[in-house]
């Protein structure tokens, strides 16, 4: 029973922030190709630069907001799935008990319990499902709007500081080996960090980036 019960926590745990931000990441337009660079003119340093993805979501205070939010989330119903655990592993030890000791009156009376704690078990394993299909949805949703903004305040602090013609992620972003003068991890998080008010709604955040 105690294995059962950590399933809540060992999904949110096994499905990674970074990966779903990276995928969703991925999926954003493409910036405008770069003119080609002069064929011979090796002096030429091409306008790109990169982000550190994990550096970025461990250090960015939005990106640590949501993530307490998800585990705050997960810790809660976590902890309501391990009280009906425990309250349906003692009846079943009980009636397990009473079987042993030949307490019931008669079979009719023993079988009645061990229909309803039938009952009660596949009640309890399809309330695991649900609450665990429940916190990978909002876990999905939160990380789409997380990217969302990030991608908003990426593209707006290009326009501001950087005019790069390309931004990759060092995930997801096809890169083998890069220079590390073009990681410009740290002044991305600056910005992020700058821009993020904790005091504001989801919502009014979204609506300034689309100003």
């Amino acid at each position: 029973m105690k294995n059962s019960t950590n399933t809540i926590i060992t999904v949110i745990l096994a499905v990674a922030v970074v990966a779903l931000f990276v995928l969703h990441f991925a999926d954003k337009p493409k910036t405008p190709k770069m003119a080609p660079m002069p064929i011979g003119d090796s002096t030429v340093v091409m306008p790109i630069a990169y982000v550190t993805i994990d550096s970025l979501m461990t250090q960015y205070n939005y990106a640590k907001d949501v993530n307490d939010k998800l585990m705050a989330s997960a810790e809660t119903k976590q902890a309501n799935l391990n009280a009906q655990g425990r309250q349906l592993e003692k009846e079943m030890q009980d009636f397990q008990y009473k079987m042993n000791n030949n307490a019931f009156f008669s079979q009719e009376r023993a079988e009645r319990e061990y229909q309803r704690l039938a009952k009660k078990q596949q009640d309890f394993q399809q309330l695991q499902q649900k609450l665990s299909g429940e916190l990978m949805e909002e876990q999905a949703k939160t990380m789409k709007s997380l990217s969302d903004t990030i991608w908003s305040q990426i593209r707006t602090y290009n326009e501001l500081h950087g005019h790069y013609q390309m931004i990759l992620t060092n995930q997801g972003g096809s890169i083998i080996y890069s220079v590390p003068m073009y990681d410009i991890t740290e002044e991305v998080v600056k910005y992020l960090n700058d821009q993020y008010d904790p005091s504001k709604s989801t919502a009014e955040k979204e609506d300034t980036d689309k100003k």
